[in-house]
C-alpha cells in the first residue's frame, strides 16, 4: 500500500462505479484515471458520429439493418459495462485526491458532458430525422408503415420528380415535387402537363396498391426528370383534370405516386390536401427506406 492510500469500503466502490451510469468515464475521474475517464467520456460522441455518418449512407439491406442495430445497441452497452468493470477494478484503494477527481469537478464534468451530448444528437437530428409513410399515398414508392430516412439539412433548389418532406397542415407529408416556382401545370386524363410538355407514361402490369387493392402501374417521368419513377393509377377521379395554372414564387406544386389516393396539391386545403407548397415548409429530403414490412425495400433509395 503506498502512502496515503487506504482501502474503500464495498459500497464506496460500488458508489463510484455507479457514476458510469451518469455519464461513462465519471467513475474512472473519481477514482482518478482521467486518460481513461476521457476515452469513455468521449465514446458516446463518437458513437452518434457515426450513427449519423451512416445514416446519411444508408444503402441497407434487411440483414444490414439487423447487424446495424445488434452493433449499435452491443457499443452503448460496451461502454457503460466497461466503463464500470474497470473503475470496479482499479477502484479498491482511495489514493490522495487530485483536483480531477474532486466532487465539484465530476458534477462540473457531469453537467458539461450532458450539456454537450444533447447538443450533438441535436445537431444529429437536423442532419438526418427518421418519419414513417402514416398512409399508402405515395405507394409503390413508399408503403403505409415504411420507415425512411430524410435529410433535414436540405433546403433546395426543388426539382421536378423529387419526393419531399414538408409541414403540412397538422402533420408532415411526403409527396413528390411536379412543378416548381414559374411552372405552368394542368392535369388532363390524370397525365400531368408542366409548360405544355406532357409527362411520359409507360405501362408496367399490375401491382398492389397498398395491400388492399390492384392498381396499374406505370413508369412515370415528368418534363426535365433526370429518370422515371413508378406510380400507381387504376380509376377515374374528380382529380384526373385539373386547369392550368401558375406555381407562384416560393413554392411548389406536387402529386403522390399513389395518384387516386392522395391528397396531394390538387386537392386544396380545405378539403384537407395540401395545395401549393410553401418551400418555407420543407422538412428535408427523404433519402432511403431503412425499414419496411417488405424486407426486400430495405435501402432503396428515394432520392
Amino acid at each position: 500500500m503506498l502512502e496515503g492510500e487506504r482501502r474503500r469500503t464495498v459500497a464506496a466502490r460500488i458508489g463510484v462505479t455507479a457514476l458510469n451510469l451518469l455519464f461513462p468515464g465519471l467513475g474512472l475521474f473519481r477514482i482518478g484515471r482521467w486518460k481513461s475517464g476521457i476515452c469513455f467520456v468521449a465514446a458516446p460522441f463518437i458513437l452518434v458520429g457515426l450513427i449519423t455518418f451512416g445514416l446519411g449512407f444508408c444503402l441497407f439491406s434487411y440483414a444490414a439493418v439487423l447487424i446495424a442495430a445488434t452493433l449499435a445497441i452491443s457499443a452503448i452497452a460496451a461502454i457503460f459495462v466497461v466503463a464500470m468493470v474497470l473503475t470496479w477494478r482499479h477502484g479498491k484503494m482511495r489514493r490522495p485526491a487530485r483536483w480531477w477527481s474532486q466532487w465539484y469537478v465530476i458534477v462540473a464534468l457531469w453537467l458539461i458532458a450532458g450539456l454537450l451530448f444533447n447538443q450533438a444528437a441535436d445537431v444529429s437530428r437536423r442532419m438526418y430525422r427518421l418519419f414513417y409513410a402514416p398512409s399508402g399515398g405515395m405507394a409503390p414508392t413508399l408503403l403505409e408503415g415504411d420507415k425512411f430516412v430524410v435529410d433535414t439539412g436540405w433546403r433546395g433548389p426543388p426539382e421536378r420528380g423529387m419526393p419531399v418532406l414538408f409541414q403540412g397542415a397538422g402533420s408532415a407529408r411526403i409527396y413528390r415535387i411536379a412543378a416548381v416556382a414559374g411552372d405552368r401545370i394542368a392535369i388532363r386524363n390524370g397525365v400531368p402537363i408542366i409548360n405544355g410538355v406532357a409527362a411520359q407514361w409507360r405501362p408496367r402490369g399490375i401491382q398492389a396498391k397498398d395491400g388492399a387493392d390492384d392498381g396499374r402501374l406505370w413508369a412515370e417521368r415528368l418534363p426535365g426528370e433526370a429518370k422515371s419513377h413508378f406510380i400507381l393509377k387504376s380509376e377515374p377521379t374528380p382529380f384526373d383534370d385539373l386547369s392550368e395554372v401558375v406555381v407562384p414564387k416560393g413554392h411548389f406544386f406536387v402529386l403522390g405516386d399513389n395518384r387516386d389516393r392522395s391528397a396531394d396539391s390538387r386537392v386544396p386545403v380545405e378539403a384537407l390536401g395540401v395545395g401549393m407548397v410553401r418551400e418555407s415548409s420543407v422538412i428535408g429530403r427523404p433519402r432511403s427506406i431503412y425499414w419496411s414490412q417488405a424486407h426486400d425495400r430495405i435501402g432503396r433509395r428515394l432520392d
